[in-house]
């Protein structure tokens, strides 16, 4: 058997610190139409750079083990150790991410209500903060907290059944838990369950496979929940 060769200690950038340029005048179009952010959360939104193994190509079907990539997610502060460690036990555990952008990377929807999460899903890119409403609700989104991450949407999509039939984000998003990247309940519980964060793939309607939220205990800023 050939020796296993290590990877490459210096990653590739998905993104860097320069993309997060932009963020803060997007923020206030956006706060214009929802209103302002509230300062426990604006004031302390910081960019964290992850490392992780990603794809050889584009179908992401095989994992590249050879290279670290690297790339940036705006996060709440009081959480940003433990969103460094759940990707540090992915990249141990060889769990390809396909790409990490900031979400301002992809533009503002047409009328301002947030960043273009459907571009960026399509992309089949991880990201965190994003200030928005909640699909089909007025209410705000975790990750208008900055306390989730959707995670390679196009392999994780959210999946939604109800009379009118079946509706997958983003349309041309499959789930095969057998397949490399996708988030299950075993390896979900093993990044995520220590830390008190919770899966979507979990809930019974929608099943939100990309999603992760911090849903248990407090911070000076915030009680967390899965309300």
């Amino acid at each position: 058997m050939p020796p296993t060769r290590e990877p490459s200690t210096h990653p590739i950038s998905h993104s860097t610190l320069a993309d997060t340029a932009g963020l803060d005048t997007g923020l206030r179009l956006i706060e214009g139409k929802l209103g302002p952010l509230e300062p426990g959360i604006r004031e302390h939104l910081i960019a964290v750079e992850v490392r992780y193994f990603s794809f050889t190509d584009s179908t992401c079907s095989a994992v590249d083990k050879e290279r670290l990539y690297s790339g940036v997610l705006i996060v709440h502060s009081c959480i940003a150790d433990e969103v460094r460690s759940i990707f540090e036990a992915m990249r141990q555990d060889t769990f390809p991410i396909a790409k990490v952008i900031p979400i301002n990377c992809y533009g503002l929807n047409a009328d301002h209500t947030g960043w273009n999460d459907e571009a960026s899903m399509a992309d089949n890119n991880t990201s965190a903060f994003n200030y928005r409403t909640k699909p089909r609700s007025a209410e705000p989104s975790k990750h208008a907290q900055g306390v989730a991450i959707d995670i390679n949407p196009m392999l994780n999509p959210m999946v939604r059944h109800d009379s009118t039939g079946t509706t997958v984000e983003p349309a041309m998003g499959r789930y095969d838990a057998k397949g490399p990247g996708t988030l299950t309940r075993t390896n979900t519980q093993k990044y995520l369950r220590a830390l008190g964060w919770s899966w979507g793939g979990r809930w019974p309607r929608p099943q939100d496979h990309q999603h992760i939220e911090k849903s248990r205990g407090s911070c000076a800023h915030m009680r967390f929940s899965l309300n």
